[in-house]
């Protein structure tokens, strides 16, 4: 014989249809074809910096950070997205290795910087920032924004996390990013000080309005 809190369970749940449980693959696929694309659109719309000819012609590799900067970019949006994938569940955190390869690059970077400074003092920053900043950051912060826009459009909003203002976060700075990778094949500012004060300023500013759009979208 049933009991009244049977039936009423039973009452609540007839009409529940299982949902389908959220798969990573996706938000892995549509990164990289959204990594794509933005390379894509820098090579057509911005062009390759001169080093990239030279090597499409043939030429050797003279100057590593041809590789380097999209690599750093690369390491931190796709550390970025491992994070993004670990805690779109209720049960997901944040851990401390998501966040070492982006510590690893800032404090490469970083270095880099005080051993240029420790040399050459300040002498060379107006030369060194002197190279279209603004295009630079306006193209990775608008770049980001909108990967964040088909992020939250195909797969972020079905997300059931603890942490919203963390997974915004975490999402605006793989998609920075990853806009800054594809960037980087255009730009020939390979200084840390440009590094920090464009690439960093615009992955920074992505990464805060995503985590402020995270407190108020990805509730549940």
């Amino acid at each position: 014989m049933s009991s009244p809190d049977d039936v009423l369970l039973d009452s609540l749940t007839s009409g529940l249809t299982p949902v389908k449980r959220l798969r990573s693959a996706p938000l892995w696929i549509g990164a990289a074809v959204g990594l794509v694309v933005a390379l894509i659109y820098i090579f057509v719309f911005y062009g390759p910096r001169g080093d990239i000819v030279a090597l499409m012609r043939g030429g050797a590799l003279v100057n590593p950070m041809v590789i380097g900067k999209p690599a750093i970019f690369l390491v931190m949006g796709f550390s970025a997205l491992w994070a993004v994938a670990d805690l779109a569940r209720p049960e997901g955190r944040l851990k401390l290795l998501h966040l070492l390869p982006v510590l690893a690059v800032f404090g490469l970077v970083l270095g880099n910087l005080l051993s240029e400074m420790a040399i050459f003092g300040t002498d060379n920053f107006a030369r060194q920032l002197n190279g279209g900043g603004h295009v630079c950051f306006i193209t990775i912060l608008c770049g980001g924004m909108a990967g964040l826009v088909a992020m939250w459009r195909l797969w972020l909003r079905r997300t059931a996390t603890s942490h919203p203002v963390l997974l915004g976060a975490m999402s605006g700075l793989a998609a920075a990013s990853l806009m800054a990778a594809a960037y980087a094949i255009h730009c020939n500012m390979d200084a840390a000080i440009y590094l920090l004060l464009f690439y960093g300023t615009a992955v920074a500013v992505s990464s805060a309005i995503a985590a402020l759009l995270g407190a108020k979208l990805l509730k549940w």
